[in-house]
């Protein structure tokens, strides 16, 4: 049975530190543009210690091999970049526009 996100927040008590981030995340529209990846690629370097391939052993893991798995962090990837603030005005917005027209 695949593991749930809160399965993993129980396993993993670093990934609530990185929710916590992400969900204090706030487009307060001060700046003419707002990137939402700038916050995210911090956060998903951690993220990629704390779960899939890139984690970092610690005692106790053996048990858990779902903590190594690139599915985990697919999972959890999904669930955290998910939760935060759409890109406004920012270059992926316009990389996005330029990739969907097929340019």
């Amino acid at each position: 049975m695949q593991a749930l996100v809160e399965d993993f927040f129980r396993l993993e008590p670093g990934l609530l530190e990185l929710e916590r981030e992400v969900d204090a995340a706030r487009d307060e529209g001060h700046s003419s543009w707002f990137c939402s990846n700038y916050l995210w690629l911090p956060v998903n370097t951690r993220l990629r210690m704390l779960v899939g391939v890139g984690r970092l052993p610690r005692p106790g893991d053996e048990a858990h091999p779902e903590l190594f798995d690139s599915r985990s962090y697919e999972l959890l990837f999904t669930h955290l970049s998910q939760r935060l603030p759409p890109c406004r005005a920012c270059g992926c917005a316009r990389f996005l526009a330029l990739r969907e027209a097929g340019a």
